[in-house]
């Protein structure tokens, strides 16, 4: 390639440690490639393209394709202590050395990393060297050093705390006859959270060399890190050399207003004589969190190659009909096949609770045996979240018919629900404390996306008895809590059957934001989407419990029918043919039952669920207009804005510190979960027509041909709400995003496949 080419992104398929085509199953794994010349003008496509690999168990790795870290996240190894929680950042990066000595002349050294340093230097500068990045069922690096080519490859153990570093040095001809591969790891044994400074961590770790064995056991208050090194034929050896490696500079932690700045462990150095004259060999290093172990990465790699190929697909198998596919273009195959195995991502095992007596932060004992499954709401920092979960579990699970996990995770926060009591419980929890596993309940629309998800898992699978009762038990409790008033001022109003939530000191939808005691979207009262979800709820629910339950079902039904009543002259909006967002009562406690509720008339996209879900209170007619009005004012390319721009509030670009990101959360800022809502509201309000699959298709794809960008092959949780040529749209948040994932998946199966 040119020198003066920037460097470039396709699409291709793994040619040397990619995931393996399987064409019994007619799917290959689309792998994210970056082509680099070695120049300058690569350093920024290089550093903004992130990566991501997970391991089931919460734990995870993720980085930059420039390899050089950029977060307090990005790492080759993040454990999970208690799975799918408690992480620990082990291994953050390995600085690579070759030296090649040539048949005549002195050595030449290659120091093949590249790291940012303040004050926002690169060294060394590895980058020159690099040719191709590439993504695939792990992640690669290919570099250039005349007439040797070094490949690094990352592949992590399946539901393990275990990654695996394979070094494959390749040469051209015989020109080089000794080479040396140095490695040197670099650790910090921290909270994920947290930044390591070296002046407070003096006295933190603790080294064992295993000489022999060509092992190295760092230890620290927070854990313990294994490595080993596997070269066989070759000679290689590790040294005791305790260094730190100061000031790294996190280049995205400085742009979100954080600490920047981190110092880095050096516990010991691997050295690998390598036969030059073989023209192939191959090292590896691993690294464990659990017990020392060698972590095989061809292996790893054609392991999950055929689990995500199996994956993508029975997810795709709606689009094989060669009426839908001919309405499908290869990139949007590809980009569907991408969030397909992206789903992947977010499904995790937890561990058992911890036997009787002792406290949830020991260690784990490894076993999974009699934890649950559930999902993690985004990667890298988020944990395992009640709404996330049920909004994202249609799309994660139940497109690609992983029913034994749907159940799970649906049996996981079903047995968590809040105790009932006068006025208590029926809830399902907001979140599981990141460290303690402690439930929160904090969330009034999290238990009836529970009920929307149970319905749909039911109509779909074909639960065993015990399950089924279970799920419709728990949605029950559920209706029950809600009827009669539980938590947080949740209660249904007896004036008209609509839902009221929470007070001014509440933020119990998912417009949560809040940050030093401002409330940036304050939404309590009767919140629509709360209440379309009501509705649904009831009629979802009198349905699967038909025939057995016929009088609790009649019941519903004429629930329903009032609800659909007071929701139609509550929220409507005839002046701007659309719904109010929220009904704000004239008393800071909403449950009191106030006299008088005041309709609140900002543009928000949470009237879209009473478009979107499958039992709808309005008419088509009124289901147009809202889309409509959608359309021009909220929706962007890559998601829809949580405000409309003529509102004195809106925010249109996520950006700086804190306080200002939480300013523009939902004032503003575009969600592509939401696209999900809108193209299904399309569908529905055209009866699926062709020309309503038309607008549906060209809604989500923008959305589909991002993968390409950002974190490779998933989606962001948000993006800024403005979008112009000089300043197009950039991703914030989190960078994967289940939901995002989710929703985007599920609704282009309906777009583009059956009703």
């Amino acid at each position: 390639m040119s020198s003066k080419k920037p460097a470039a992104v396709s699409h291709a398929h793994a040619a040397h440690a990619g995931p393996v085509p399987d064409a019994a199953l007619g799917h290959d794994l689309p792998a994210f490639v970056i082509q680099t010349s070695g120049q300058p003008a690569d350093l920024t496509r290089l550093e903004r393209a992130e990566w991501l690999l997970t391991n089931a168990i919460g734990g995870f790795a993720m980085g930059t394709a420039l390899s050089a870290p950029s977060r307090r996240y990005h790492g080759l190894l993040i454990s999970s202590q208690r799975p799918p929680v408690r992480r620990l950042m082990a291994l953050n990066a390995v600085s690579i050395t070759l030296v090649l000595r040539p048949g005549t002349g002195d050595e030449t050294v290659f120091d093949l990393s590249t790291f940012r340093f303040r004050p926002g230097e690169y060294h060394p500068q590895g980058f020159t060297h690099l040719r191709k990045f590439e993504k695939s069922g792990g992640v690669s690096w290919t570099w250039q050093c005349g007439s040797v080519e070094l490949t690094k490859t990352l592949a992590l153990a399946h539901e393990r705390n275990s990654a695996g570093v394979s070094f494959s040095i390749r040469t051209t001809d015989n020109s080089v006859v000794a080479a040396r591969l140095v490695l040197r790891p670099l650790v910090s044994l921290r909270d994920f959270h947290a930044l390591n400074l070296r002046d407070t961590r003096r006295d933190w770790f603790r080294t064992d060399l295993r000489a022999e064995r060509l092992q190295c056991a760092v230890q620290s208050p927070m854990g313990e890190l294994f490595l080993s090194l596997d070269a066989p034929g070759l000679k290689a050896g590790i040294r005791h050399e305790e260094h730190w490696w100061y000031n790294f500079q996190l280049e995205r932690e400085r742009e979100r207003g954080y600490d920047f700045l981190e110092d880095l462990f050096h516990p010991a150095t691997f050295e690998v004589a390598v036969d030059a004259s073989s023209h192939a060999s191959v090292v590896t290093l691993s690294a464990s969190c659990d017990v020392p172990s060698v972590v095989d990465v061809p292996a790893a790699l054609a392991e999950k190659s055929r689990r995500l190929a199996k994956l993508a697909s029975a997810t795709l198998a709606p689009l094989n009909a060669p009426a839908v596919a001919a309405t499908m273009d290869a990139p949007t195959r590809r980009g569907l096949t991408a969030l397909a195995i992206a789903t992947d991502d977010f499904i995790v095992r937890r561990a058992p609770p911890p036997a009787p007596g002792t406290s949830v932060m020991e260690r784990w004992n490894g076993s999974l045996e009699g934890g649950g499954v559930s999902i993690l709401a985004g990667f890298p920092w988020f944990a395992d979240w009640g709404r996330d979960a049920m909004i994202a579990l249609p799309g994660l699970l139940l497109a690609s018919r992983r029913f034994e996990e749907a159940e799970k995770v649906l049996r996981t926060f079903a047995a968590a629900r809040s105790p009932r009591g006068k006025g208590t419980g029926g809830l399902i929890p907001n979140l599981f404390d990141d460290y303690t596993g402690e439930a929160h309940y904090n969330t009034v629309d999290a238990s009836l996306w529970f009920v929307q998800a149970s319905c749909a898992f039911l109509r779909m699978a074909s639960p065993g008895a015990a399950a089924r009762r279970e799920l419709l038990d728990a949605c029950l409790d559920i209706i029950g809590a809600y009827r009669e008033g539980t938590d947080f001022g949740i209660a249904m109003d007896p004036a008209d059957g609509l839902i009221i939530a929470g007070n001014h000191t509440t933020q119990l939808t998912w417009m949560d934001a809040a940050r030093d005691g401002v409330v940036f979207t304050p939404r309590f009262g009767k919140p629509v989407e709360v209440n379309a979800l009501w509705h649904n709820a009831l009629a979802s629910v009198a349905l699967a419990i038909r025939p057995e339950l016929d009088g609790l079902a009649d019941e519903f039904d004429t629930l329903r029918l009032r609800v659909a009543d007071s929701f139609t002259r509550a929220f409507w909006n005839p002046a701007r043919g659309c719904l109010f967002d929220c009904l704000v009562p004239d008393h800071e406690q909403a449950h009191l039952r106030p006299a008088h509720w005041t309709p609140s008339p900002e543009v928000r996209p949470n009237q879209l669920f009473s478009v979107s879900l499958e039992h709808s209170p309005l008419s088509t007619a009124q289901k147009r207009s809202i889309l409509k009005l959608v359309q021009d004012e909220l929706l962007t390319p890559l998601g829809l804005r949580t405000l409309e721009r003529a509102d004195g509030r809106y925010r249109g670009r996520f950006r700086g510190r804190m306080f200002d990101r939480d300013a523009a959360y939902h004032n503003g800022t575009a969600w592509p979960w939401l696209l999900g809502p809108f193209a299904e509201g399309l569908l529905r309000a055209g009866e699926f027509s062709e020309s309503a699959r038309a607008q549906a298709r060209a809604a989500l794809a923008p959305a589909l041909s991002r993968l390409d960008k950002d974190c490779l092959g998933t989606l962001a949780e948000v993006f800024d709400g403005d979008d112009t040529t000089a300043e197009p749209q950039e991703p914030g948040g989190c960078p994967a995003q289940a939901w995002s994932v989710a929703e985007v998946l599920r609704v282009s199966l309906l777009a583009w496949g059956a009703k």
